[in-house]
């Protein structure tokens, strides 16, 4: 081989070098960069529907205070599952609690971006959506129990406030239960056992077998919410019963089908 081909294929192997080089450290300057725009996850919810929450919110805020000079000193804030009144506290302290919407709502607005399975959320948008409205007008609904008793709209004891805590939450767990089957894998939503998280397959069987458990935990909180007058103090120990029954349920489940090679739990 003469000594121009050898210069030749040297120069070459050096370019190739190079270009490897560059490549690789492209490829690193890449995996460092944070996500582009359209990289990141997107909100599930449109951004009309956070802006007509998040208004709804404040002014129901700006209502309480309003309201706040013609309030005692001292306002109930906590009711028993009669309905009667079993907690009070002074009126700054419960507007500080007129705030829980609000900030519950921007909770459930950031969720889904800091969760690393984020993704997941904009496959479910519509559910997201439904239960993000929900939440946030059912809690607007309870801060507003306060006024509505000192105003004598409900009587202090004896109201329908526990019937309607009891009733929602149930139909809530319901329909919570009906959708969970179709959750995708995500750190934040869901029944995240530990097997779970690292199987999809244990996932998809966890979710179905905590979906049902939820609804049968829904029926019964609220068949108990809707004779809480009657039942009293019993209503909340079976609303306890079941939410703390079908999650330890659905915790043992997702170990068995681990324990199973994460298939389902059929005998033959």
């Amino acid at each position: 081989m003469s000594n121009n081909d050898r210069g030749v294929r040297g120069v070459r192997d050096a370019s190739s070098t190079l270009k490897t080089t560059a490549s690789d450290a492209a490829g690193t300057q890449e995996a460092g960069r944070s996500p582009s725009r359209e990289e990141r996850v997107s909100s599930p919810i449109k951004r009309g529907v956070w802006i007509a929450l998040g208004a709804l919110c404040l002014a129901s805020f700006l209502g309480h205070l309003v309201l706040f000079p013609q309030l005692p000193e001292m306002v109930p804030v906590h009711w028993d599952a009669a309905g009667n009144v079993n907690g009070w506290s002074s009126r700054i302290s419960a507007l500080g609690l007129d705030l829980m919407p609000l900030g519950l709502l921007l909770m459930l607005y950031v969720v889904p971006k800091i969760d690393p399975r984020g993704r997941a959320y904009e496959r479910m948008g519509g559910f997201y959506t439904g239960f993000v409205t929900l939440f946030t007008l059912f809690m607007i609904c309870i801060t507003w129990t306060t006024e509505l008793t000192i105003f004598g709209i409900v009587p202090q004891n004896g109201s329908p406030i526990g019937i309607f805590v009891g009733v929602i939450a149930g139909i809530g767990l319901i329909l919570l239960g009906n959708y969970l089957p179709k959750v995708k894998r995500n750190y934040t939503f869901g029944c995240k056992t530990p097997w779970a998280l690292d199987n999809d397959r244990n996932w998809r069987l966890t979710h179905r077998f905590g979906g049902v458990a939820m609804i049968i935990a829904g029926i019964a909180t609220a068949a108990s919410g809707l004779f809480s007058q009657q039942i009293g103090d019993a209503s909340a120990v079976i609303l306890l019963v079941a939410v703390v029954g079908s999650s330890i349920a659905t915790y043992v489940y997702s170990y068995l089908v681990f324990r199973h090679g994460n298939r389902p739990l059929r005998t033959r």
